[in-house]
């Protein structure tokens, strides 16, 4: 399957998750929207990511998944991880795969990509939008 998610906070994943493993690229909460889609997340599976131009640079393979993740300082960027047990975050690990260049919203209505957070005329996000699982058909790609 494959996914989009939005860091256009521009997170520092790979620096806060360092303790645990290398390329770590996102990380979401069941209180962030699209958390049921963000719990369909596999090994292999292929996440493209919007980054803080409001682009798709490139997508990434899932090469590793860390559940429970718990950090110091939740609300504040400059957090680090206090165990990788007793949290709620989830944290994805892996490498570049696709390289896509793409301003978000073409990608997104290029692909099909629909969700309540997304606008379904222009692809533009809505305030709160982190994650979402692709059309069935466009999957296998």
């Amino acid at each position: 399957m494959s996914f989009l998610v939005s860091n256009i906070g521009d997170r520092d994943h790979q620096r806060i998750f360092s303790d645990i493993s290398s390329g770590a690229f996102f990380d979401l909460s069941p209180k962030q929207h699209g958390w049921s889609d963000y719990l369909q997340v596999r090994l292999n599976d292929v996440v493209y990511v919007v980054n803080n131009e409001r682009r798709v640079e490139h997508g990434f393979r899932v090469l590793g998944i860390v559940d429970g993740v718990e950090l110091e300082a939740d609300d504040v960027w400059g957090e680090k991880v206090r165990s990788v047990t007793g949290g709620n975050l989830r944290v994805l690990f892996g490498e570049p795969v696709e390289y896509v260049g793409m301003d978000y919203s073409e990608f997104v209505t290029n692909n099909g990509i629909a969700s309540p957070k997304l606008n379904p005329k222009t692809g533009k996000m809505y305030p709160g939008f982190n994650c979402v699982k692709f059309p069935q058909d466009m999957a296998s790609r």
